[in-house]
């Protein structure tokens, strides 16, 4: 409809230029005849005869070709640039398609620095789906890249990468590839192409720490296991009481080995994928449950009291993975019944909001790590939108000095007491990068001879959590 409007329209200007023309023809003849007529250069009637003659001629000649015809070349000249300009159309569609495509984050940055387009990708990677318009500094807080970005326009420099990494609960290591869209001389716009390379980092990391931890922390027990052995093959060969004791820590030592590389392992996978957010929901007072009731033959064993409680009625939904979340707080309530006194009384809790503080009970605590208020705010959300799941002990509490310290590698507040109970000091790593994958916080307050509490604050999927019930009671659960 749009190209019969546009031929139409060409026609009738053809026609217009046509009748101008005519007009113009006239005119100029008959001034001309009027020179010789009025200069008598020429016997009246000849020029008279001669302007009537050249006005049926034109006459003729207007009368019998169509407009379409003078419209042609006209026509000609439209339709090969409107063909141009639908050829460049087509193929920046289909630029647009393949980058909106790709599975890596790519932003198209005009002069100005304003994003004109950013795909999937790299919505998914700002955490924003409004990048469009908004100026590239503001998007992505990466001077370096933006400073590429201004060089490429201006032509200072052809395309280049540039390393950076992103700030945030889990920093992600990345490299930017910025190129000119048009002349590199003088170029309107610049393509970033962003490829994240936070899983190759963490993998040599992940190495690098796997086999400094190993080197060091087994280096003791095979030193160990080693001096036993030659004992064994040589003066207590045939000493029965001595082989006895001898295989017993020899069997001791194996299996804090075991335990400490199967700690090592299971923390090794959650940093590789520690910068990747889970995609499912679970139940957190559920999870809490389950491990309690999967550890009541330990507990039974060692007479310690496991006291559940949830804060209202309903579910308490995250978005998480179950099977992260299970370990994390099996850790928890494993460290509670280690250090929490004989026989141990650990209370898990499982809450809406802020959570319980110790220094509630009228003395002041000491506390390291994310409230509830902190992550709130970090997070740009309402604490009444966080869920927490607290383990808190009755131990002998922890000095303020070391509390900082908790969540390093091997870390130990008394070394000889944890490898006595069987830690390998990388439980609470393991809850520390775990609550970090869930982008989440880990809150650690205690109190000198009143014990000490962990709380993981993790956000309500899609911003609900369990309606908190201000009639109904706790619901308490113990298990011996």
């Amino acid at each position: 409809m749009e190209q019969e409007d546009l031929a139409t329209t060409i026609r009738k200007t053809a026609a217009r230029a046509r009748s101008r023309d005519f007009t113009w023809s006239v005119a100029i003849a008959a001034g001309i005849a009027a020179v010789f007529m009025l200069g008598r250069l020429a016997s009246w009637e000849l020029p008279l005869l001669a302007f009537i003659a050249y006005v049926a001629a034109l006459a003729v000649r207007y009368r019998f070709s169509s407009g379409r015809l003078w419209a042609e070349p006209v026509q000609r000249v439209i339709d090969a640039e409107l063909g141009a300009r639908e050829a460049e159309l087509s193929t920046l569609r289909l630029a647009r398609g393949v980058a909106l495509a790709l599975p890596d984050p790519i932003f198209i940055v005009d002069r100005d620095g304003v994003i004109e387009l950013a795909n999937a990708a790299a919505a998914e990677f700002i955490g924003s789906n409004n990048a469009e318009g908004r100026h590239f500094a503001a998007v992505l807080r990466a001077p370096s890249v933006f400073e590429a970005v201004e060089a490429v326009v201006a032509g200072e420099k052809p395309a280049h990468s540039v390393d950076f990494a992103t700030a945030g609960g889990v920093e992600r290591s990345c490299r930017a590839f910025v190129a000119p869209l048009d002349d590199a001389k003088d170029a309107s716009r610049a393509l970033v192409f962003i490829r994240d390379l936070t899983s190759e980092r963490r993998l040599e990391q992940m190495r690098a720490d796997f086999i400094a931890s190993a080197s060091h922390e087994l280096r003791t027990p095979l030193a160990s296991l080693v001096g036993f052995i030659e004992t064994l093959r040589g003066p207590a060969r045939a000493d029965e009481e001595a082989r006895e004791r001898f295989l017993g820590i020899m069997q001791a030592q194996a299996e804090r080995m075991q335990r400490l590389v199967a700690d090592l392992m299971s923390l090794s996978r959650i940093e590789l994928h520690e910068h990747v957010p889970p995609v499912g929901e679970v139940d957190l007072g559920e999870i809490a449950r389950d491990v309690i009731e999967s550890l009541a033959p330990l507990l039974e064993q060692s007479g310690a009291i496991v006291d559940f409680e949830q804060d209202g009625h309903g579910s308490f939904v995250i978005q998480g993975d179950r099977d992260e979340l299970f370990q994390a707080i099996q850790n928890l309530i494993d460290n509670g019944v280690k250090y929490g006194g004989e026989p141990a009384l650990v209370k898990v809790r499982v809450g809406r909001g802020p959570a319980p503080a110790l220094a509630g009970e009228g003395e002041i605590a000491h506390r390291a790590g994310d409230s509830a208020v902190a992550l709130a705010a970090r997070r740009m959300i309402d604490p009444d939108s966080l869920v927490y799941v607290q383990v808190r002990d009755f131990g002998p509490g922890i000095e303020r000095a070391d509390l900082p310290r908790l969540t390093e590698r091997f870390y130990r507040v008394n070394v000889e007491r944890s490898r006595k109970r069987g830690g390998t000091g990388l439980g609470l790593a393991i809850v520390k990068h775990i609550v970090n994958r869930h982008k989440g916080g880990l809150q650690i307050e205690s109190r000198l001879a009143a014990g000490t509490a962990f709380t993981c604050y993790f956000r309500a999927a899609n911003g609900r959590a369990g309606a908190v019930s201000a009639a109904g009671p706790n619901e308490a659960q113990k298990m011996r």
